[in-house]
C-alpha cells in the first residue's frame, strides 16, 4: 500500500502557527515574575505573562507531536525503513547533537550573562559549568524525543506491518472516544507528579532530557497522531472536527485550568487528589486546545497562499535557530523602561521576522548551494 495522503495545506500552516507562537512565548517568558536563572529576566515583570505562558504551555508541544505522528506513517511507508531512517538522521538526530553540543551552551551562557555583573570566561564555561549544574538542551530536546518516537512506531511497524499497510478506513471518534484519551493521559502526567514538580526537568546522564510529568502525555499524542491517520480523521470524507464546539470546550478549560493552577498547584506541598486534579485539567485542557486549532485552522486556513508556502518552507530552521534570536534581543531591552505591552510586541515582531529574515535569505540559500539537482553533493 502506498500511504500518500493529500495534501493538508492546514497542518503546515497550524504547524508554522504553533512555532511562531512558540517565539513569542519564549519572548513573553522574559517578563514573567519568576526569576528564571536559565533565561533572561526583564526589569519589567506582569502577572499577565504567568498566565499566557502556563496556558500556551500546555498545548503547543502536544500539537507538535500529534501532527508528527499523522505523518509519521506515510513517510515511512512511501521511503521504506532505511531511507526512512537516513532522512531522520540527517533532519533530527544530527542538528539535535549540533544544537546541544554547540548552540544550547550559548543560549546558556547568554541567560547566564543577563543575570549576573560577572561575566566568566566562555570556554570555561562551556567546559565545566554547562555540564555541570548549567546543563541543558534548549529546545532542542523535542528532537530528541521525536526521533525517540520515531523509533518506537519503527518497532511497531516491524511488529505489525500489515496493521499500517492496510488502507486507512474512515471511522468517526465518538465523544466517549476522547473522554477516555484525556483520562488515559492524565494517568501518566499524575503518576510522574507524584515524584516530580509538575514542571521539572531531568536529564538522564545528560544524553536525554525530558520533562517526566509530560513525556507520556507526549507519547499519548504522538500515538493519537498515528491512529488519526489510521482512521482518515481531517481528510475529506473522514472526521473533521467541529471549531465552535471544540472552541467552546478550549475556551471553558483554559479558565479551568489558570483557575486551578493558580488555586491549587503553587501550594507548598500540593495533596495527591490536588495533582489527581491537575492532571485531568491539563489533559482536557491540551486536548481541547489542540482539536480547536485542528478544527479552525482547518475551517478558515487550509490555504496554500505565497506567504503560507514561505513560512511552512523555513519553519524548522525558525524553530531551530530561534532562541538565539530572542535571548539577545530580550537582553538588549532589559533594562530599558517603557510600556511593557509594546516592548514585548516589539521584541515579539523583532524576532519573528528576524528569524523568518535570516531563514529565508541567509542559511536556506547557504544550504541549497550543499545540493545539486535536489541531492547533496
Amino acid at each position: 500500500m502506498n500511504g500518500t495522503v493529500q495534501r493538508m495545506y492546514f497542518f503546515d500552516n497550524l504547524r508554522v502557527f504553533i512555532i511562531l507562537l512558540m517565539v513569542v512565548f519564549h519572548v513573553g517568558m522574559a517578563y514573567t515574575t519568576w526569576d528564571l536563572v536559565w533565561w533572561v529576566n526583564d526589569m519589567q515583570k506582569n502577572k499577565l505573562f504567568d498566565l499566557f505562558v502556563w496556558a500556551t504551555d500546555v498545548y503547543i508541544m502536544p500539537i507538535m507531536f500529534l501532527i508528527a505522528g499523522y505523518f509519521t506513517p506515510v513517510l515511512l511507508l512511501n521511503k521504506g525503513i532505511k531511507l526512512f531512517w537516513q532522512d531522520k538522521l540527517r533532519r533530527i538526530v544530527l542538528p539535535w547533537l549540533a544544537g546541544v553540543l554547540f548552540i544550547a551552551p550559548l543560549i546558556g551562557y547568554s541567560a547566564l550573562v543577563s543575570n549576573t555583573d560577572t561575566q566568566p570566561n566562555y570556554l570555561s564555561f562551556w567546559a565545566n559549568d554547562f555540564f555541570g549544574e548549567y546543563y541543558q538542551q534548549a529546545h532542542y530536546w523535542f528532537l530528541e524525543l521525536l526521533a525517540i518516537f520515531f523509533l518506537l512506531f519503527t518497532i511497531a511497524y516491524v511488529l505489525r506491518p500489515s496493521y499500517f499497510r492496510e488502507q486507512p478506513q474512515s471511522r468517526i471518534p465518538s465523544v466517549w472516544f476522547f473522554l477516555l484519551f484525556a483520562l488515559f493521559s492524565a494517568v501518566p502526567f499524575f503518576i510522574g507528579n507524584l515524584f516530580f514538580w509538575s514542571d521539572a526537568w531531568i536529564h538522564v546522564k545528560r544524553l536525554i532530557m525530558i520533562q517526566p510529568v509530560r513525556v507520556g502525555l507526549y507519547l499519548c499524542y504522538f500515538a493519537l497522531g498515528v491512529y488519526a491517520w489510521k482512521n482518515a480523521w481531517f481528510t475529506r470524507d473522514g472526521y473533521r472536527p467541529c471549531p465552535f464546539t471544540w472552541s467552546i470546550a478550549a475556551v471553558i478549560m483554559l479558565f479551568v485550568f489558570l483557575y486551578y493552577r493558580v488555586t491549587f498547584t503553587l501550594m507548598p506541598d500540593v495533596p495527591v487528589l490536588f495533582k489527581a486534579g491537575h492532571a485531568l485539567v491539563f489533559s482536557f485542557f491540551s486536548l481541547t486546545a489542540a482539536f480547536s486549532f485542528i478544527a479552525l485552522f482547518q475551517r478558515f486556513a487550509d490555504s496554500d497562499a505565497y506567504l503560507w508556502r514561505r513560512l511552512a518552507a523555513n519553519s524548522y530552521t525558525i524553530y531551530f535557530i530561534h532562541q538565539c534570536v530572542v535571548i539577545p534581543l530580550a537582553f538588549a531591552v532589559q533594562k530599558i523602561q517603557f510600556n511593557i505591552w509594546i516592548k514585548y510586541l516589539g521584541v515579539s515582531v523583532a524576532a519573528v521576522t528576524l528569524c523568518f529574515l535570516i531563514s529565508e535569505y541567509i542559511i536556506s540559500p547557504v544550504l541549497s548551494l550543499t545540493k545539486k539537482d535536489g541531492k547533496p553533493l
